[in-house]
């Protein structure tokens, strides 16, 4: 079930602070950069996966002056509830590349739904390019993250995330005819060409009621082609918890390095692209940071976000 946002805004957004719990609002008009939209692969996470000490340290200064990390991410909630936990955060989690927005008590606080004619369409598309696929579920944590027509396929890129969620999947051979599902994102996996092939026809086909998104994430060895509604990625997530907040998107710093985070960074007040990140992404940002190597989150707060407000900090 969807919480409103209305309801979320009231236990959220009435208490002035919070700050017993480390979550602290205050009075956040002085600031200029009150949201830091982070996504987690390549950018918050170092090669190894990992946070970094000197990145957890620089968020933890980032919260103390009264700014709020929001992590944005292609990965499921199951895969960011650690990391936010880890971390200390209160603020929700933009999961699924901005097509669901979860908070830390795992309730749903926004999702893109499709309609039945779009998934139907969706699928066509799929099946007519023989790619199987993966559909995300919202569900409780004890519950599966993903519906998949079969358990194997004989696609070793396909099997791969397979074989690494097994504990996680449903297998429901006509989940697509199953009127009661609710469908938010999907994804293929194989080779980057099969990928872009499967990108294009989608994109051709649907006469631009999706958007999608061609990337390889670091945990799985093939490349995915991820599939929302035209209206939902991480942007418009972070759009929805601006309108909670009272905070103009000026007001919004993201950061990012992959295509998935295209639409957030050149959306926000300040687009901060990882050093490592693609020429288009780089591209799309107003500058570009460190790598995730060399700790680029954390140079990012500390040179300019907590410099910003105090000329004199360390």
């Amino acid at each position: 079930m969807v919480c409103p946002l209305e309801e979320f805004s009231l236990k959220i957004v009435d208490p002035p602070t919070c700050s017993e719990e480390g979550f602290l609002l205050g009075d956040l008009t002085s600031l200029r950069f009150q949201i830091l939209a982070l996504d987690l692969d390549g950018t918050l996470l170092d090669p190894q996966g990992l946070v970094a000490p000197e990145t957890a340290v620089a968020i933890a200064r980032a919260v103390e002056a009264g700014i709020l990390p929001v992590l944005c991410t292609g990965r499921r909630p199951r895969r960011t509830f650690p990391i936010a936990r880890s971390l200390g955060l209160k603020t929700p989690i933009v999961c699924n590349s901005g097509a669901l927005i979860k908070t830390l008590d795992e309730q749903t606080l926004w999702r893109a739904d499709w309609d039945r004619d779009l998934l139907h369409r969706v699928v066509d598309v799929f099946r007519r390019l023989d790619e199987p696929a993966i559909s995300f579920i919202d569900r409780p944590g004890d519950q599966a993250d993903f519906v998949v027509a079969t358990p194997r396929t004989g696609r070793p890129l396909f099997d791969d995330f397979l074989d690494q969620n097994r504990s996680f999947a449903e297998v429901a051979p006509g989940w697509a005819e199953e009127a009661d599902r609710v469908h938010f994102h999907l994804t293929a996996i194989g080779t980057r060409e099969a990928m872009l092939t499967l990108e294009q026809a989608l994109l051709e086909n649907l006469e631009g009621r999706v958007q999608t998104f061609v990337q390889k994430s670091p945990s799985y060895a093939g490349t995915m082609c991820e599939v929302l509604r035209s209206d939902a990625n991480k942007w418009t997530a972070i759009r929805q918890l601006c309108a909670i907040w009272g905070v103009e998107p000026a007001q919004v710093c993201a950061v990012g390095d992959d295509m998935n985070d295209i639409p957030m960074l050149r959306g926000a007040g300040l687009g901060v692209a990882m050093g490592h990140a693609s020429p288009e992404v780089r591209a799309s940002a107003h500058r570009v940071t460190g790598t995730n190597r060399v700790g680029g989150v954390a140079q990012l707060i500390n040179e300019i976000l907590i410099r910003e407000l105090d000329p004199h900090a360390n």
